[in-house]
């Protein structure tokens, strides 16, 4: 076993999906580690090919970021790019610096603390693939300044890999994933969930939804705590790493915005919402350019908590992902 850490300087942080935390909005601009915000910064690091096939995958490239963003996303939003530019962290040897992509609430988002996780941890394990993950969230954070990424390595084997990833901004940590890993293996036993009764795109309306910069289309709901939402990214790149990324990015924002959506609820000073653990499990191959079924039902709402479960299925109707978060979910006594 073996454990990397040192010191550094910043702010305390947690998850948060999209939406307000109650707290005060603010605008502020990604960082990168060991820099002050400034205005204009670029939010894209550089990074290089990465022609290191994964085991029974294409070579992958690392998302691109030559070209730099010129102007600071809005809190609240972003391109593909400069979630790219986030997604693409900035070294292999712990602790990794992380950036930011700016909130509404000021603090890290989870989503893409998630996408963060399964970023780095297929990076340092060559040759095998995500299975699973658990986070637990301890703080929000500040999205206006760096974070470092701890690494330690819990398990290590032919086809296993288990990994520790502690997120923190200074000596307080955001949130600690405990990552699963596999290898491809020939199947001993093979069952397969099927999904068959719902619409495709083509039956569903489209919707813009900021932190998600790519087509999303939303079917009629069957019930009123379930919300049935396609979407597809054409333009991501040829990288599966970041097609897990996006997928583990998807399944944070959802559950509890369409549950504050649905009972009309809005995020304020008296009403606290936040993300405080998520596990996210593959299934199988999935390609995020082709259409992808994203069912998300609210399980239960009670004593200040809400248990929501997503479903991702692929356009064969194969389950294909599964997610399930615990949020906050209580009113204040302000």
């Amino acid at each position: 076993m073996w454990r990397f850490a040192r010191e550094c300087s910043d702010r305390s942080r947690s998850p948060d999906l999209d939406v307000q935390r109650g707290r005060p909005a603010r605008a502020s601009a990604a960082s990168a580690p060991g820099e002050r915000p400034r205005e204009g910064c670029a939010v894209g690091t550089q990074s290089a090919e990465t022609t290191d096939a994964r085991a029974g995958e294409a070579p992958k490239q690392r998302a691109s970021t030559q070209d730099q963003v010129d102007a600071v996303p809005a809190p609240g939003q972003c391109t593909l790019s400069e979630l790219l530019a986030v997604l693409d962290l900035g070294g292999d040897v712990p602790p990794v610096p992380a950036r930011c992509l700016p909130s509404t609430h000021g603090g890290v988002l989870g989503a893409q603390l998630l996408g963060q996780q399964i970023v780095l941890a297929e990076r340092m394990t060559p040759n095998k693939i995500t299975h699973s993950l658990q986070t637990v969230f301890m703080r929000p954070g500040d999205c206006r300044q760096p974070v470092w990424i701890d690494v330690e390595r819990l398990a290590h084997g032919r086809s296993i890999d288990s990994l520790a990833l502690t997120f923190r901004q200074d000596s307080l940590q955001i949130c600690r994933a405990d990552v699963m890993l596999r290898s491809p293996e020939p199947d001993f036993l093979r069952l397969r969930s099927t999904e068959s009764d719902f619409l495709g795109p083509q039956h569903a309306s489209p919707l813009d939804r900021p932190m998600m910069p790519w087509e999303v289309r939303v079917l009629p709901r069957a019930d009123t705590h379930q919300l049935d939402q396609w979407q597809r990214i054409p333009e991501a790149p040829e990288d599966r790493s970041l097609w897990r990324a996006f997928i583990a990015h998807s399944c944070e924002l959802l559950p509890l915005s369409d549950l504050l959506a649905v009972t009309g609820l809005t995020p304020t000073k008296r009403l606290a919402v936040a993300v405080l653990s998520q596990n996210v499990t593959f299934y199988d191959d999935l390609d995020v350019r082709d259409w992808h079924l994203f069912r998300v039902r609210t399980l239960h709402a009670g004593h200040g908590r809400a248990i929501g479960r997503v479903e991702v299925f692929g356009p064969d109707g194969e389950l294909r992902a599964g997610s399930e978060l615990v949020g906050l979910l209580r009113g204040s006594a302000i």
